[in-house]
This record gives structure tokens, sequence and C-alpha cells, in this order.
């Protein structure tokens, strides 16, 4: 019979849940606030598709660069 020591235990523990979790709640402000705000320069400005171009693109360059702070923390990048 196995000793405690000799398990080994390839789950996911209870911080990269919520820290997973938190991520998937927080992906849709850190896309959706900078898009909405692009969009309400255009209307107001009258630019066009401009700002909310620009604002979509910082919003997903932003979650894709919080997506790999926390892969890089969950060890899936070295």
């Amino acid at each position: 019979m196995p000793a405690d020591d000799d398990k080994k235990d390839d789950g996911i523990s209870w911080r990269q849940a919520l820290a997973a979790t938190g991520m998937a709640l927080a992906l849709p402000w850190l896309i959706g606030v900078p898009a909405l705000a692009g969009w309400y320069v255009d209307n107001h400005y009258g630019t066009g598709p401009l700002w909310l171009l620009i604002g979509l693109f910082t919003g997903l360059l932003s979650a894709a660069f919080d997506i790999y702070k926390l892969l890089k923390r969950f060890g899936q990048f070295k």
C-alpha cells in the first residue's frame, strides 16, 4: 500500500480553479469596456469605427496578456 508521500495528484488545485474562474468572469470586461468606450467616442464625434476598433484591439491585447500571465503562473510557460 503506497504511503501518502507517494501519491501524485495531477488535479487542479482550488487556487488554480478560482484564478481560472476569475479570469473567465473578467474576460468580457477586459474586452467589452474598451470596445464600448470606443463605440461611445465614435458615436459622439462621428469618427466611424476607428475608436471602436482601437478599443477592441486594446481589449483583446490586454485579455491575451492576462491569459498569458495566468498560464505562466500555472506553469504552462517556463
